[in-house]
């Protein structure tokens, strides 16, 4: 068996053990000698004690190599891996019966033929599991917890693992290329790969696994440093859960942010998703407001690690910092969120920070420094509502054209800059406008322009295209599925003409004042093709 245990017990016994026989290899009672000869042995005990050390601190780095090894076994890209579900049939039932009580059960997961047992799986999703359980269809995203049930059991290092439904998505891509994305631009993400899901070893379809922004993310990422939060409007009613804080304070025992019920819109959805939430925002906006803990509860009421008030007070000292916009490099890392805007202002995912819904990332904080970390990106390349808007037809707020052409220091839609202090601190700036710039330039010539993104996804596509076929479950046909893929792969194309043009000043970088004449004509493209949140039903292939 290869399933990795965090090593803490065994690696005290082992420890103890060499102390032990340290301790029997020096029982040897020196002769009476001279001073020198004393110091002379002391020093060279020394010596030893620091060789060994050394010795146990490269151990220990190469047994956290050894079981950090999850990135190349479930998330090798370059095939489709297969996780089969056993779970009882009363608690199967149960589950499709109230999949929005998001129960966790007990389960064995065998992956790629390695049997993980005492897991917990459940179901997951706020919207789109509402969605899906409203409908004829069972495809709903699971979430995976290794040591739910066992403690510190893991999966090579992994510690909980995201088995994605494509909601919305008849690309099936859009969530795994915006995280490729955000890796070209030289930004950190969540891992992904697509998986061949079996319940009870019935084919049930498709998935895209994703890594999950836990605890073996902030080891892969910042050596298990730093605290974790998921910001989310309190309207979105996605704090709490069935267990209070989802991270807690520390020292609590706390539940995963699987719990609870699903949320819900008050008052219900809103039409087209418009709305949204950023004149209410209590926090997930970033914006600083006082130094009251109780002022931020999208933040704090969604801590994804144990926190503790030191933590929190940490976190309102920066975004103090960020609404004074003074020396941005001693809060926030500043490389790191530039690229993560280049990548994300490529894709153009508006059900985020730059719309106006304010939730779908991570804030990352360490040492009083701030990041962001992307999330959930299946409604990325216009396809969530109110898409689109801006540029010089603003009744043009869902064509291709005016999408494609957003101008890259003008990314907002439904707020502004001054609204989204975690932006603004760059486009105010000329020197960390540049540095925008520059990472933008690096991603559109590295990735787009070399032909690689073709090359990549077009092989992509080749992979899951016979999977598609086959999926018992699927939202969409084999035949929207090929349309889907070359609309998203014309689009991006597109996108990256359009950026060019932007770097090199031959069309404006604001979208206000770009001309027609000078706009990448994407006429002849069709958004809805990639899917959205209203159309995943178009299939009547049903599980």
């Amino acid at each position: 068996m290869k399933i990795k245990k965090t090593g803490t017990l065994i690696f005290s016994m082992i420890t103890a053990a060499s102390l032990f026989l340290s301790a029997c290899g020096n029982n040897d009672v020196p002769e009476a000698g001279t001073e020198a000869v004393q110091t002379t042995e002391a020093a060279e005990s020394k010596a030893s004690e620091a060789d060994d050390s050394v010795s146990k601190e490269g151990t220990s780095a190469e047994a956290k190599a050894e079981e950090m090894t999850y990135e190349s076994k479930l998330f090798d890209t370059s095939y489709v891996h297969t996780i089969d579900v056993t779970i009882s049939e009363d608690d199967w039932a149960e589950l499709l019966e109230k999949p929005t009580d998001k129960k966790k059960y007990e389960v064995s997961v065998n992956i790629d033929g390695e049997n993980i047992e005492s897991v917990s799986f459940a179901t997951k999703g706020n919207t789109s599991l509402s969605s899906v359980a409203d409908s004829d269809s069972d495809r709903y995203s699971f979430k995976v917890n290794f040591g739910k049930y066992v403690d510190d059991q893991t999966y090579y290092g992994l510690d909980k693992l995201n088995l994605n439904n494509v909601f919305g998505d008849a690309t099936y891509m859009k969530d795994y290329l915006s995280y490729t994305i955000f890796r070209e631009a030289g930004a950190e993400a969540p891992l992904t790969s697509y998986v061949w899901l079996t319940i009870n070893g019935e084919d049930y379809g498709l998935y895209l696994a994703v890594e999950d922004v836990s605890d073996s993310y902030l080891e892969r990422n910042h050596d298990g440093e730093g605290e974790l939060y998921k910001p989310e409007p309190e309207q979105l009613d996605n704090v709490g859960k069935a267990g209070g804080k989802k991270g807690g304070k520390k020292g609590e025992k706390t539940e995963d942010s699987t719990g609870g019920k699903s949320s819900e819109f008050p008052g219900g959805m809103p039409e087209g998703f418009g709305g949204g939430f950023g004149e209410t925002a209590k926090g997930a906006d970033l914006a600083y407001s006082d130094d009251e803990i109780t002022s931020y509860p999208d933040i704090f009421d969604n801590a994804e690690t144990k926190v503790d008030e030191e933590d929190e007070q940490r976190v309102i000292a920066a975004l103090k910092a960020l609404s004074e916009n003074k020396n941005p490099d001693e809060y926030l890392y500043t490389d790191e969120i530039i690229r993560y805007f280049a990548a994300h202002n490529f894709v153009l995912n508006y059900d985020s920070y730059t719309g106006n819904m304010l939730h779908n990332y991570y804030l990352y904080e360490n040492d009083g420094k701030l990041s962001m970390i992307p999330w959930d990106y299946n409604s990325s390349l216009g396809t969530f509502g109110g898409m689109g808007m801006g540029g010089p037809d603003k009744e043009e707020s869902r064509d291709a054209t005016s999408l494609i052409n957003m101008g890259i220091d003008t990314p907002l839609s439904g707020t502004t800059a001054d609204s989204r202090p975690m932006w603004n601190w760059i486009v105010s700036n000329d020197e960390y406008l540049e540095q925008y710039h520059k990472a933008f330039e690096t991603l559109i010539s590295e990735y787009f322009e070399s032909g690689r993104f073709e090359e990549e996804t077009d092989a992509l596509y080749e992979m899951l295209l016979p999977y598609v076929e086959k999926d018992p479950t699927a939202f969409y046909t084999a035949d929207e599925f090929t349309q889907a893929y070359k609309t998203l792969k014309e689009t991006c194309l597109l996108r990256a003409e359009s950026i060019r043009l932007q770097l090199d000043g031959k069309l404006s970088a604001n979208s206000d004042e770009q001309s027609s004449e000078a706009r990448v004509d994407a006429s002849g493209i069709n958004i809805k093709d990639m899917g959205n949140q209203g159309s995943f039903m178009n299939n009547d292939k049903k599980h």
